[in-house]
């Protein structure tokens, strides 16, 4: 047993390593299932339905492979080959599917292992569509003419949340199987990055990941506060779609770290003034507020990570308020964040 988990670590830092944080892009629909353009009802409401990858992709046998990855393909379109050729690594692109390279992969024991741990937390994945359906119809009405994703759920071998392609949105269930999971423990998790494994994250982190990638761009200015601006918006957005849900959800924190941001409001407004960070270019700058950790440097270790993306969110707030007349489509088209910045009248008041 030990053996086995001591592979299942290898296994898993290797993906970590090899794999991207974004499958490419392709012409990848999958030729069955409800979403996309075709998945609009007649009432407005966006119609989603969850396809079971993992479950199809672990039924390949030897045997019967030629027929298994007819249907896979007739089913899912091209993401099976970016899911193979991208996702777990497991063949060339060029050389067609080899069957060794998949069934290896699928009836690896620690593989297998994780697989069977998804098929038991999941047996039942309507809470997705449940969540996701108002969520993408509120999507659609403020951007009609954008494609609405097929969703279908995978196994990443703890690679990645979720993969995004020009029409895929892919849920990888094995990142979301509760922070006391065995898997994370022997994958030497962090105790932040437990906490996103819980599966109450998985909604907002799979409409975060298409919102992000649906909206990707590169700034115009490549400093601090561009990068606050695209994130803030990126939430502001998460916040109109899912309404239900409470901000410090949506921004990956528990209420108490929500609210230690609140409280200490004007002292981090003062923070970035007084170091002028806004308009820094300097890469640790960059990756000290804006990535995710244990806490945010330059702060106490009682402050949260992630502080640009929490500020960035209250500035883009703050310039929505401030000029009513802007749709949210105009905001995630406006490519100018320093005039955002400028635009929003932002400055918390001290308590």
């Amino acid at each position: 047993m030990k053996n086995t988990w001591h592979r299942l670590i290898l296994k898993g830092l290797l993906l970590i390593f090899l794999t991207g944080l974004s499958a490419c892009s392709g012409d990848d629909s999958p030729q069955s299932g409800k979403g996309g353009r075709d998945g609009k009802e007649s009432s407005g409401e966006v119609k989603i339905e969850v396809l079971r990858f993992e479950k199809d992709f672990f039924t390949c046998t030897k045997e019967s492979f030629p027929r298994d990855t007819i249907m896979l393909r007739k089913k899912y379109g091209l993401f099976l080959d970016i899911y193979c050729y991208d996702i777990i690594r497991v063949g060339l692109k060029g050389l067609g599917l080899n069957h060794d390279n998949i069934l290896g992969f699928t009836n690896d024991p620690d593989i297998k292992n994780v697989s069977n741990e998804v098929a038991k937390q999941y047996k039942d994945v309507s809470f997705i569509e449940a969540e996701l359906q108002p969520a993408f119809t509120l999507f659609h009405e403020q951007f009609p003419d954008t494609l609405i994703p097929r969703v279908v759920t995978m196994i990443s071998g703890f690679n990645f949340s979720q993969a995004n392609t020009d029409s895929i949105l892919a849920i990888s269930l094995d990142m979301y199987l509760g922070e006391r999971c065995r898997f994370y423990e022997l994958l030497q998790y962090p105790g932040y990055k437990k906490r996103g494994t819980n599966q109450n994250c998985l909604v907002p982190d799979a409409m975060r990941g298409f919102l992000s990638s649906t909206f990707e761009k590169k700034p115009l200015q490549e400093d601090l506060i561009s990068r606050m601006i695209q994130e803030g918006k990126i939430l502001y957005m998460l916040k109109l779609f899912l309404p239900d849900r409470p901000e410090h959800e949506l921004m990956g924190y528990t209420e108490k770290q929500w609210e230690h941001n609140e409280d200490n409001e004007a002292n981090i407004w003062a923070h970035f003034v007084d170091k002028k960070l806004f308009y820094s270019k300097d890469f640790n700058d960059l990756v000290n507020y804006m990535n995710d950790g244990p806490f945010t440097p330059g702060f106490s270790k009682e402050t949260p990570p992630k502080m640009g993306t929490w500020l960035g969110y209250k500035i883009v707030s703050s310039y929505m308020e401030n000029n009513p007349k802007t749709s949210v489509s105009q905001l995630m088209y406006l490519d100018n964040e320093h005039q955002i910045f400028q635009k929003s009248g932002y400055k918390p008041p001290r308590r």
